[in-house]
């Protein structure tokens, strides 16, 4: 099965739906794929029960394992266990791994002197006390689940005097006295596990929208890093985040900042964009020691014109190329690790 690409996702409740996948390591020259799940490897005896795509079709197998791995799911605690052996075992390559939680990735972040001015505070959320000292100190603050993505779960805590207030997408904005901030607390914590807080900074645009600033940096198909794209990502009025599966949309990032800023601002910061984008990629391999395909780079301009990163992600979205670039380099985004992995497995 030397030829065959292995793709590790978190659930197959139809192989079809991978179609697209599939199809795009057929056009790499890869014969077929192996679709599969962390439970479906038995590491003791070095097999993979999966969903074998040969000559247009799936067929169910218990296969060897494949010279090289794409992981592209994202595992809820139950399977997240077993996806961490088998990413960790040496004779399973994958073209990526992964870099842990917000918590993990901050510090990685905070190491470098070229990244440590762009870092907004940031803390993992340890006691009532502590979050009650942060919010103090910074009035308004982000809650944000260690292990979340894509938007999910995050709440704006905002100090108002004696009150506080408490901010979530398509939630009604609820107002609470200071003596109810330990029990909210507690309560956010019971019901969505641990949560790192990070100072807020006004990032709305001049009507009112939250917006903030995607770059997707991907291996081609020589193993090298490039940016792929980058995207303004506004959300719909009304909410804390910018993520486009909340009914956000995307915009070219210079005119969408001229728009904001004067021209000569705008220029210099979609300059400094680039700049921290194609830092971010090589730094985080040698921080972590370890391989990557792709990352998803998450940036912000507040109010006052000052440039941020948020946080970086390993499997992001690529909707943002579609919307600004079309459907041509949203297909060459999608195909592009397909493209790195027949590159790693021709370079072993």
């Amino acid at each position: 099965m030397s030829e065959i690409l292995g793709i590790m996702t978190h659930a197959i409740k139809n192989p079809d739906h991978f179609r697209r996948h599939a199809r795009a390591a057929i056009g790499e020259s890869f014969d077929g794929v192996l679709l599969y799940t962390p439970q479906g490897v038995d590491l003791h005896n070095k097999q993979i029960r999966g969903y074998l795509y040969r000559d247009g079709g799936w067929s169910k197998k218990n296969a060897s394992y494949p010279k090289i791995n794409l992981d592209i799911g994202f595992y809820p605690p139950s399977s997240l266990r077993k996806a961490s052996l088998v990413k960790a075992h040496k004779e399973l390559r994958f073209t990526a791994y992964g870099l842990g939680n917000k918590s993990k990735i901050q510090k990685h972040l905070v190491a470098s002197s070229f990244l440590k001015p762009y870092l907004l505070p940031t803390e993992r959320v340890q006691t009532s006390a502590q979050f009650s000292d942060f919010l103090e100190k910074h009035r308004s603050v982000m809650l944000k689940p260690i292990n979340g993505w894509g938007g999910r779960g995050i709440i704006r805590v905002t100090m108002d005097k004696n009150r506080f207030q408490v901010e979530q997408n398509n939630k009604k904005t609820v107002h609470l006295p200071l003596s109810r901030l330990s029990s909210f607390l507690h309560g956010v914590l019971s019901r969505g596990g641990r949560h790192i807080m990070q100072k807020w900074i006004d990032i709305r645009n001049s009507e009112g929208s939250v917006y903030d600033i995607r770059a997707l940096a991907q291996k081609n198909g020589e193993g090298k890093w490039q940016t792929t794209g980058t995207a303004v990502r506004e959300g719909k009025r009304g909410v804390i985040t910018s993520n486009i599966k909340s009914g956000g949309h995307a915009y070219d990032v210079e005119r969408y900042l001229k728009k904001q800023f004067n021209n000569e601002k705008a220029e210099a910061l979609t300059k400094s964009i680039a700049e921290v984008a194609s830092y971010i990629p090589p730094y985080m391999e040698k921080s972590y020691n370890t391989r990557l395909s792709e990352l998803g780079i998450d940036l912000a301009v507040d109010s006052s014109g000052r440039l941020w990163l948020l946080e970086v992600n390993i499997k992001p979205g690529k909707s943002i190329m579609k919307m600004v670039y079309g459907q041509n380099a949203w297909e060459q985004s999608f195909r592009l690790p397909y493209q790195n992995a027949r590159h790693m497995l021709k370079a072993k």
